[in-house]
């Protein structure tokens, strides 16, 4: 009798042999334990891609060969040769990460010209891409690969605000410690304008300070406000006083002031207001104030944007910060490069800020290489609303104005996908209404490079921008579009030749369009036909200039600013130091009159914008010398006071920051903009602002942007974001896909609101990208990734199971455009390729898979399986120990 008989004697008195295994020497019995778990794994044997023969050829042969492939993604084998899903899914994720990592590894060894890392940059990007495309989708059993980390649920970014437009409680900044200290900033002789509307029905009250027994108290102003509005009584339909049951008048209005608790800095005053009650409040008689938008560079930081506001332009012109505006990486959350290219303001003392931001500004999330911004803000920096263009790859600010309604008109450049079209650089109007609305984004076609400077609107409503078109070596050009945004005409403007371009624009007294051109070496202020800007109705030589900056006072009189090597025409009020100089150039409405001041150094300075305000001149410009004052950076800022009638330099503040490059510095007048309010920590104006509930204003979307959905594996659908699409009406969206496989919320966070997606258990839901340039997955923070619910796993199932979720800990942003960063990604596909081969192995039992199970299960069985089992093993033993024998007749 041989062991095999023996074995088959156990079988026969009833034993079931499969807890057994033969090695070498010996026999060793597995437990009840190990044999549920192991009955789990029961994929055929394969062998995997790292176990191959590695790629032969040269690293640049093994480029060449990536760089032909439509896709970096293999497509599945078919018929005999096909894969079990998992493995398959984990063989292409696994040979996809290795062509990234032939990539990363050229891209990070020193050498390369420019011209091949940006080839390599070009073919990881879209590999990279493809790849996340790809795991969002890859078909799944037991094991599920992440592009990133596993997602259980999905979260978009905060949308301010969120699922409620109204406020009912606002509150300022810190103006004081204590609760009862005196408001020091004020005199105790102001008087506040406050004014209260709901719908047609407006009440205004004047607070005069000068009627409190003492300095002034967050209290006792809020006391004065509130008895103002008290007193306001309640009118039935009849104009009758509606009386409380006591007899006593019943108050209109619901509004209230109240000092308020801030988190970080102090006590401020605070507004409550009930239903559709809007609340503003202003200083009567309040000296004007200038804005001022600039930025600084240093030599190893990005540029950030700045506002600051000078109080008493009439006097020192010292200059306080209101706010930086800092755009952030969004895989390193360090700042890049934000700044500003035009800033206005409105009467009710709000400013608008336009540049250009090279990352995220906060939950607006950038979708190309840098984007168009524009922020509005309060008299004391308090951000009012921010939106960004949302262009698929680039735009850039340009000019800003506000219309006579209030709506605010911006220019730019936009390239690449932006409304539908994909093209070169173009010039770009938008408009939007004083919540941020957009109310239309209009791409002005034409082949070639275009560029926006300028944008102005006329008399009628229609809207003129202007710029540089690409055509004829460079042409000055004009378009004039309609107040809702139609091109009507387009013109190149007569008498340029090439190389010249429309550097500053605005409207003149008498309704004509005035137009600064740069052609060649020289500058020309030509005077346009707004309802025909191609009709040049006047023009006047400037000289050996350029031009940049034109402002209009309210007597009609025109200046211009800019720079100059040389003398310019007309009067001069001072001279040229000879080097290149700023200059401010004074006409009357007619062009005539001449005369130049110029602010010069040894150095160089540059005018870059001017305002007219109360009577003076401001010109707010750049020097590397000392004009002002002893230059603190490579570049200082300045903003100087002349008078307009004489061109005299009444006072030049300059200003800077050691190793920090000051950028253009552009000013706007703000009438009655050095406004007491701030002392209460409040902005002047609307301070219960009605925020805009469009997710194409609270983000980056704009209509049409798209994403898909698969629910548990059914079909994929698709969903469109509208023009008012809210976050409500986008849950709603969702929640008509999952049905009741995931619950669907939209919970309040910070400031705002996000959309929140949670499959049940058990269920995967699969986000998938919209195409390129009009994907809403990325605008709103979501995963394009597979999201799973948990499985519910049965109390007595083994602990050790085929698959499970593995993260490869990956980012979209991943990039190899130089040696650091494809270092940094190198590192990265490292760790995820070691990742897609422990996917890969969780398929498969292993010596360290029965370890967990036994080291979970204590050691062992219970006592009577121990005991059952060590007879089995000593029964065992004694038929492998004794004599190999058989049996014969």
């Amino acid at each position: 009798m041989n062991i095999n008989s023996g074995l088959a004697g156990l079988t026969l008195l009833g034993a079931d042999t499969s807890w057994y295994s033969t090695s070498g020497a010996g026999l060793t019995v597995e437990s009840k334990a190990v044999r549920e778990a192991k009955a789990q794994f029961t994929l055929p044997e394969t062998t995997p891609p790292w176990r191959e023969a590695g790629a032969t050829g040269s690293i640049s042969t093994q480029i060449a060969t990536i760089r032909r492939l439509a896709t970096i993604i293999d497509k599945p084998l078919t018929g005999v040769r096909a894969l079990p899903t998992d493995v398959q899914s984990a063989f292409t994720t696994w040979k996809a990460l290795d062509r990234l990592n032939v990539l990363a590894e050229s891209a990070a060894k020193p050498g390369l010209s420019s011209t091949e890392r940006g080839q390599l940059a070009a073919t990881f990007a879209k590999g990279l891409a493809d790849l996340q495309t790809y795991m969002g989708t890859a078909p799944s059993d037991k094991l599920e690969l992440s592009f990133g980390q596993p997602v259980r649920r999905a979260e978009s970014t905060v949308v301010a605000p969120g699922t409620g437009g109204l406020t009912v409680s606002v509150s300022g900044k810190g103006v004081v410690a204590k609760r009862d200290e005196v408001l020091s900033q004020m005199s105790g002789t102001e008087r506040f304008r406050v004014t209260l509307e709901r719908g047609s029905s407006v009440d205004t009250v004047v607070i005069d300070l000068g009627s409190l027994p003492e300095p002034p108290t967050l209290d006792s102003v809020a006391n004065l406000v509130n008895q103002a509005i008290a007193n306001i009584p309640l009118r039935d339909a009849g104009g009758n006083i509606v009386l409380n049951d006591d007899g006593t008048p019943a108050p209109k209005w619901k509004a209230s002031f109240e000092p308020k608790k801030t988190e970080k800095d102090g006590w401020t005053m605070g507004i409550n207001r009930q239903g559709l009650e809007s609340v503003s409040i202003d200083q009567v008689d309040a000296p004007d104030a200038l804005i001022v938008a600039t930025g600084r560079t240093g030599l190893e930081t990005p540029t950030a944007a700045r506002v600051l506001r000078i109080d008493d332009p009439e006097a020192a012109m010292t200059n306080k910060t209101l706010a930086t505006i800092e755009a952030k990486d969004r895989l390193t959350t360090k700042a890049v490069a934000t700044t500003t290219d035009a800033v206005a303001t409105d009467a009710d003392g709000f400013a608008y800020v336009v540049g250009t931001a090279s990352g995220d500004l906060d939950e607006l999330r950038a979708a190309g290489t840098q984007d168009l911004y524009l922020t509005k803000m309060d008299s004391v920096g308090n951000v009012v609303w921010q939106r960004a263009l949302g262009a698929a790859d680039s735009a850039s600010g340009a000019a800003v104005t506000v219309a006579q309604n209030g709506d605010i008109v911006v220019a730019g450049t936009v390239s690449g996908n932006f409304g539908g079209t994909n093209a070169d650089a173009d010039m770009l109007v938008a408009r939007c209404a004083n919540n941020g609305d957009e109310m239309f984004a209009s791409r002005i076609r034409s082949s070639g490079d275009d560029r926006a400077t300028s944008i102005a609107v006329a008399d009628d409503g229609a809207i003129l921008v202007g710029g540089r078109a690409a055509q004829g070596g460079g042409d000055a050009f004009v378009a004039r579009l309609n107040g809702t945004g139609a091109v009507t005409q387009r013109v190149k403007l007569p008498g340029t030749s090439g190389d010249e371009s429309i550097t500053a624009m605005t409207m003149t007294a008498d309704g004509r369009l005035a137009a600064l051109t740069k052609e060649g070496a020289t500058s020309k202020l030509r005077f346009l036909d707004p309802a025909s800007p191609g009709t040049v109705l006047d023009t006047v030589d400037l000289g050996t200039a350029d031009a940049r900056a034109i402002a209009i006072a309210s007597d009609g009189s025109i200046a211009i600013g800019g720079t100059t090597l040389t003398a310019l025409p007309g009067t001069q009020v001072n001279s040229i130091t000879g080097g290149r100089d700023g200059f401010v150039m004074r006409l009357a409405a007619d062009g005539s009159g001449m005369a130049t001041t110029y602010l010069g150094t040894a150095g160089n300075e540059q005018v870059d914008s001017l305002a007219f305000s109360n009577g003076k001149l401001y010109v707010g410009g750049r020097t590397t010398g000392d004009l002002g004052s002893t230059r603190v950076g490579p570049t200082d800022g300045f903003v100087a006071r002349l008078d307009p009638a004489s061109g005299g330099i009444e006072k030049i503040s300059q200003f800077g920051q050691p190793t920090l490059r000051t950028e253009p510095v552009r000013v706007a007048a703000s009438d009655g903009g050095s406004s007491k309010v701030d002392a209460l920590g409040l902005g002047r104006g609307v301070a219960t602002p009605e925020g805009s509930l469009r997710l194409t204003t609270g983000s980056t979307l704009r209509e049409g942007d798209t994403f898909q959905m698969r629910v548990a594996g059914g079909p994929l659908r698709t969903i469109t974001i509208a023009k008012e699409e809210t976050l409500a009406s986008l849950a709603d969206k969702v929640r008509k896909i999952t049905g009741s496989k995931a619950l669907v919320t939209t919970p309040k966070k910070d400031d705002g609101a996000q959309l929140r997606v949670s499959p049940k258990a058990g269920i995967d839901i699969e986000f998938v990208a919209g195409p390129a340039g009009r994907d809403a997955l990325e605008k709103l923070g979501l995963p394009a990734a597979r999201v799973s619910g948990y499985d519910p796993i049965d109390k007595d199932a083994p602990r050790v199971r085929p698959g499970g979720s593995f993260g490869l800990g990956l980012n979209p942003g991943l990039a190899i455009a130089d040696q650091k960063s494809a270092t940094a990604a190198l590192a990265k596909l490292k760790s995820a390729l070691s990742v897609a081969q422990t996917g890969y192995r969780s398929l498969y039992w292993d010596d360290g898979k029965q370890a967990l199970v036994e080291g979970a299960r204590g050691g062992g069985s219970t006592a009577r399986e121990q005991a059952q089992m060590a007879n089995y093993q000593a029964a065992l033993s004694r038929l492998a120990s004794g004599p190999s024998t058989s049996i014969g007749f």
